[in-house]
């Protein structure tokens, strides 16, 4: 399995179907079966880390917690500044210790992994508790935006409402997200349409209604842009039992 931590830069990340902005402070976990790629990258900046869950020998917790998170809506954990700091310390800890090879490295090496693992869990649980929503800052607008992103976002509003100037907010977004707030928007809306078209049988247009899209012609036009495909063709590559059911409704008929 994996686990992807990304440092810096921005890029679009295509697992099993489901497409998600991927920015400074993103953790995403993969398993040994899933198929995914990154597009769309802007100077992007990885840590990977493999592992294998059933040779870990002390660290069965963190093996549950490891499955919580890739539970999580979107199969990512985002980090604040200060959990990612603490993220990269321990990659750092775990990076020096395999370099050191000695008797108790591998050890003090699913150690450090163990005190990832909680790190991760514990900012995805502030974040799901609503800890963030209550304060104010970048991160608890972002979070807002990414649960919100179906209705009208006024940025104004945003910006009194998490005590951010509307200056900095532009600024902070571009720095964080890697877009400017209305592009991150619109990247939002279009990844989880991705996701509505690979896991339900919506209509094209239902689905861009629900996503934020007042046109279905502008969504399509959109979209094709963000993934090099019309949503239709999207459908048909990352959900196959569709295809074959409209091609076996087609047969009856």
């Amino acid at each position: 399995h994996e686990l992807v931590l990304v440092r810096s830069g921005c890029g679009i990340h295509v697992c099993n179907g489901r497409a998600v902005h991927v920015s400074r402070g993103c953790v995403l976990y993969l398993r040994e079966n899933d198929t995914h790629l990154f597009d769309k990258l802007e100077n992007l900046c990885l840590t990977n880390v493999l592992f294998i869950p059933r040779e870990l020998r002390t660290s069965t917790q963190s093996v549950g917690l490891l499955a919580e998170i890739c539970r999580s809506d979107s199969a990512r954990v985002l980090l604040g500044d200060l959990g990612l700091a603490r993220a990269e310390a321990l990659l750092l800890e775990i990076r020096n210790e395999f370099l050191k090879g000695d008797a108790c490295s591998s050890l003090m090496i699913e150690t450090l992994f163990s005190q990832l693992m909680v790190v991760l869990w514990r900012d995805l649980q502030e974040s799901r508790n609503g800890g963030r929503a209550r304060q104010c800052g970048l991160m608890p607008l972002i979070q807002y935006v990414n649960e919100n992103f179906g209705n009208e976002i006024n940025w104004s509003a945003l910006s009194a409402r998490f005590a951010i100037p509307l200056r900095t907010l532009n600024r902070k977004m571009l720095a964080h997200t890697g877009l400017a707030p209305n592009q991150y928007l619109a990247r939002i809306r279009l990844c989880h349409a991705s996701y509505l078209l690979s896991h339900s049988s919506a209509a094209v247009t239902d689905i861009a209604f629900s996503c934020g899209f007042n046109d279905s012609n502008y969504f399509s036009s959109r979209f094709h842009k963000a993934f090099d495909m019309s949503p239709m063709q999207y459908r048909n590559r990352y959900c196959p039992s569709e295809k074959i059911a409209r091609r076996q409704g087609m047969l009856a008929r």
